[in-house]
Formats: structure tokens, sequence, C-alpha cells
């Protein structure tokens, strides 16, 4: 645990840079005026692709709103909604096209299909998977996406999923939620070499972040969920339920790995629930990279985000035991993480905790 703290004397100071960032998961296929409306406020705001389709001026809308805004979008290439929602055109076709591929979906020694969550199926990342047409899986569902990120308004895109490339790999999915073992060979039975595997699937994985990379350049950003030190080709983390727990890294520690891994990327995303946004926002404000304040999914930009604490006049540091604190023009805040709170002392008297 000492090491683990030593490394968190973090953050080399940029005052010309730093100002507090806030975004949004746009996850739902429509938006409406009054949702744009409620979204243009935040500097980042990732949305599913389905809005491209469904309806592509509220983008426009909030950008005329906010011409700063940064608009991602939203990728999942791991798994895929079987049956589809009827909302969402883009992956109706996108369904349609890969029922006609079974060569790509994860199967179980009963041939039945498997995913990680409810109404979910995954398909084959691998490297090594099955070849159609001369594309294996991870080149074709790249270039369904990168087909989607040719608009001009799209500036990034966040990869959900990004399984693997860690000691978990991606061999927990074989009995996840009641999985009975993965079949890649069709002999009907588990397959037990689940080392390789965990390897062709990060091999997979890194080519598909490459390609995308490759075509859209190094200003387009990639950031990557979970929030985990797999896949250091991208820029940044979103660390969802914030403190992301399965890190891999010093059980019961957390807030601590979670902070170490974030200052390895460019950009974090800081994803707590709704009961523990003030803690989040207040972790924000000790970083010094592109750090954004998320409050669960699809919730529109409050005012009371908005910490008023002006420009960092320090770094961060740990004042006392367990306790963290960072100065700034207009207070000093301060976060326990251990009991999951936070509170600001204003420089006019006033105290804030939520």
């Amino acid at each position: 645990m000492k090491k683990l703290i030593l490394i968190l004397s973090f953050l080399t100071l940029n005052v010309s840079v730093w100002a507090q960032k806030t975004a949004a998961l746009w996850y739902l296929p429509t938006m409406n005026t009054y949702q744009a409306m409620g979204l243009a406020p935040y500097n980042l705001v990732v949305i599913d692709i389905e809005n491209l389709f469904n309806n592509s001026s509220m983008l426009d809308l909030m950008i005329s709103e906010n011409p700063k805004i940064k608009i991602f979008a939203y990728l999942n290439q791991t798994e895929i909604f079987d049956p589809m929602f009827s909302d969402k055109p883009w992956s109706i076709k996108l369904l349609a096209e890969l029922k006609q591929k079974p060569q790509w979906w994860l199967r179980q020694p009963d041939g039945k299909t498997m995913g990680a969550w409810t109404g979910m199926k995954a398909l084959d990342m691998r490297f090594d998977c099955p070849e159609i047409d001369g594309q294996k899986y991870y080149q074709w569902i790249a270039a369904k996406y990168l087909e989607v990120l040719k608009d001009p308004r799209i500036s990034g895109c966040l990869l959900d999923n990004s399984w693997g490339d860690d000691v978990a790999g991606i061999s927990w999915l074989a009995t996840y939620n009641g999985n009975k073992g993965f079949d890649f060979n069709g002999d009907k039975k588990a397959d037990t070499d689940l080392g390789a595997i965990n390897a062709s699937w990060t091999k997979g994985m890194k080519e598909y972040i490459r390609l995308i990379r490759e075509a859209k350049g190094e200003n387009f950003t990639i950031i990557a969920n979970p929030g985990n030190l797999s896949y250091k080709e991208v820029d940044g983390k979103q660390f969802e339920n914030f403190p992301y727990i399965y890190h891999q890294l010093s059980p019961g520690h957390h807030w601590e790995a979670n902070i170490m891994i974030a200052r390895k990327f460019k950009i974090a995303i800081i994803n707590p629930d709704l009961k523990d946004w003030f803690f989040g926002a207040a972790t924000t404000m000790l970083l010094d990279n592109e750090a954004y304040l998320c409050v669960q999914q699809n919730e529109p930009y409050r005012d009371y985000y908005d910490l008023e604490l002006g420009s960092p006049l320090s770094k961060a540091k740990e004042i006392e035991p367990g306790i963290w604190s960072r100065q700034f023009t207009r207070g000093n805040v301060f976060v326990n993480p251990k009991l999951k709170k936070a509170w600001i002392e204003y420089k006019d008297g006033r105290k804030r905790e939520k």
C-alpha cells in the first residue's frame, strides 16, 4: 500500500491549460431538442451512433449552443443486442449482416450463443477468428465503424467492453453469468487453453484499435472502458461506477488504484453513480490530465456540477493519512477515499459537502 501511495505523489502543475471539465454518456438512440439543450453545456458528450441517423440535427444544435463541445461516438465492438431495438436502424442492419456470419458469434459447447449482459451476445474479437470473405471480425467491424466516424462532427470514440490485455483476459467470460465455456473449434467441448484465447483476443483488440488510429490519425481521441491498465494504445479510460473495482491491482484500495491508472492516460472520465457524484467531482479536481466528471448515463448538465474553485495553486497531496487535498484560487478541496466523502472549504467562508 505504501508503494501505491508514493506513486500518488502526482501531478505536474499546468495552470495555463487546467479547467474543470464535465462529460455526458448519451447512450439513448434518440435525442430531442430539450435533451440536446440539456447536453450542450458539457465539454464532452459521448453519443450512441444511432443519433447520427435518427436525429442528426440535434448534434448541430449542440454545436451551435456550444462551439467548443466535443462529440465522441460510442462503439461496442464486442457485443450486440439480439434481438435489436426498433429505434436503432443502423444496428438493425448490422445485426442482419452478422446473422449471415454465424462463424463470428461466440458459442458454448451446446451451440448456444453467449454474452455477458442480458439481451446481448458476444462476437469473436480474436486475432485467430475465422475469415469470411477475406476479413476477420475485428477488421470487418472496424470498417463498419470507420464509415460512421467519417462524420466531421465526431472527434473521438469510446470503445466499450474493451476486455482482455490484463490478468483477467477474456477467460472470465467463459463461465460468467451461467455460460458453459467457450467452444471456438466446434467440437462440442469446452476449450481449455484459456491462455491462448486471452492472447489471441488481446491481439485482435490491439489490431482493431490500430485500424481506427491508422484511419483517423493521432488527433482523433480513443477512450476505452473499463478503467484498468489494458490497451495503453488508447488516449484515455472511462472509470464506470467510480471507483472502478475490477482493475486487477491492490485489493481494497480502489480509489488509489483508479487515480494511479488515470494518471497514465491523457484523458480520464470519472463516472460515479449519482449518490457518489460529489465524491467523483472532487476527485477530478486532484488530477492534472484531461479529467472529466461524468455522472451516471443519459443525464443533462446540472449547474451544481460547477465546483467554482478556480485555478489550482498547488499539487494534490496527502495532508494526513487517508485525506487528500488541493489548493485553488477560490478554496481548497478535500477527499477521503476510505469514507467516499469529499468537501470544499471556500475562501469566502462557505463549506460544501454535496
